[in-house]
């Protein structure tokens, strides 16, 4: 078996833990110090770490990937009390997808999307 995980640079690992262990409820896998890895639901895992090279934060997105629309819109109608650059849900036709973007507390752009939707 393999796992994966996806490392991304942060300035302040408080963020990263108020956004991803507080709001989006994560399970933390581990705490290195310099680095918080937390498990993506037997999905791999994603981690943020402070010695990381700086980046431009909008070169990436992490996106979540829902069974349907009603779990998209759930975490969105969740989410807007939490964070202030928030888009509405929206349906992309190119890709079929029913997705909304927010911005973490260190700026990554997060995407929370629903696939197969027509």
């Amino acid at each position: 078996m393999i796992d994966v995980i996806h490392f991304y640079q942060a300035d302040d690992l408080s963020l990263v833990r108020k956004f991803y262990g507080d709001i989006l409820r994560l399970p933390l896998y581990k705490d290195q110090g310099k680095c918080l890895i937390y498990c993506l639901h037997h999905h791999g895992k994603i981690g943020f770490c402070t010695h990381h090279p700086k980046h431009n934060n909008d070169a990436t997105c992490i996106t979540f990937v829902y069974q349907n629309k009603d779990e998209v819109d759930k975490m969105y109608d969740y989410l807007k009390d939490f964070v202030d650059h928030i888009e509405a849900p929206s349906t992309n036709q190119t890709f079929h997808i029913y997705h909304f973007f927010v911005k973490d507390f260190n700026g990554h752009t997060v995407e929370f999307q629903t696939f197969n939707i027509l």
